[in-house]
């Protein structure tokens, strides 16, 4: 079965005991950072067929940090990344790795017989590795877009200020069906990606709805405290917390842990042509 893949689907698997971003051709697919990295570890699935768009080679690049409120990597911390590939409509028939798993480097003992590694009292370690990937599709996504990194700067963060401004009043507004709106190229490239049909692509959009729905407040953008972050090789940009998590998100006052992070990630499909949300 493994060799029967029709609608291949790719996948990473991290797994961690860190803070960490992990990177698809610069684009970043998976973050665990924050408070919730004080303790404890992390593994899971992320598909990213969404993020390869057509056939060919990828860097996969983790990038390790300290987690909340240490200042430097420690002997305890490290991660790997699993690669998985199976065809999306018979996942668990023909799952299996399709690249040799990516792993920080092994601890040894220092001079004095205590146990150390390579990274520790950094503040960042970088690993990475390069995948080949064949898909039965080439998505448009953002690869002939414009390089936003050869655009006057404070005009683009301009342009940025003002798109985050429309998307934050979207949600203060509760404008579900204007939201699906400006979001439908995203929507396009996740249904070509993950092969969705009409019925999933319904799903979605219902799911988006009933998260408008229940009217959860809205964390105001306060601009001078966030990032310009140009990724993607200079195609994608976004606003970035100091924390490096996402300013468009829904919370409840009563539970400030149960909240809604929006993944916004904009590009500019030619001079002419607004930021839009890809």
């Amino acid at each position: 079965m493994k060799n029967k893949i029709i609608k291949p689907s790719y996948e990473i698997y991290p797994n961690l005991n860190c803070a960490v971003i992990v990177y698809v051709n610069d684009v970043p697919v998976f973050e665990y950072l924050g408070d919730k990295t004080i303790d404890g570890i992390y593994d899971g699935s992320v598909p990213i067929n969404h993020i390869l768009l057509e056939s060919g080679k990828y860097e996969v690049k983790g990038v390790m940090y300290p987690r909340h409120k240490q200042n430097s990597l420690t002997e305890n911390d490290g991660m790997s990344i699993e690669f998985n590939l199976s065809d999306i409509d018979n996942w668990k028939e023909t799952k299996h790795s399709f690249h040799p798993e990516l792993s920080t480097p092994d601890a040894f003992f220092d001079k004095n017989g205590a146990i150390t590694n390579v990274y520790k009292g950094l503040d960042s370690y970088i690993i990475k590795t390069t995948i080949d990937v064949t898909l039965p599709f080439k998505l448009k996504g953002w690869q002939n877009s414009i390089n936003l990194k050869e655009l006057d700067q404070k005009r683009l963060q301009s342009e940025v200020f003002e798109a985050y401004t429309k998307i934050h009043s979207l949600l203060k507004t509760y404008n579900a069906s204007e939201f699906i709106e400006v979001s439908k190229d995203k929507e396009k490239l996740q249904s070509e990606g993950f092969y969705f049909n009409k019925e999933k692509e319904n799903e979605i959009r219902s799911k988006i709805n009933q998260v408008f729905n229940k009217k959860l407040e809205v964390k105001p953008l306060d601009f001078s405290k966030l990032k310009l972050n140009i990724f993607g090789y200079g195609k994608l940009v976004n606003l970035l917390n100091p924390d490096g998590s996402s300013p468009i998100v829904f919370f409840d006052p009563i539970e400030p842990e149960i909240k809604v992070e929006f993944d916004i990630k904009l590009h500019k499909k030619s001079l002419r042509d607004n930021l839009t949300i890809i």
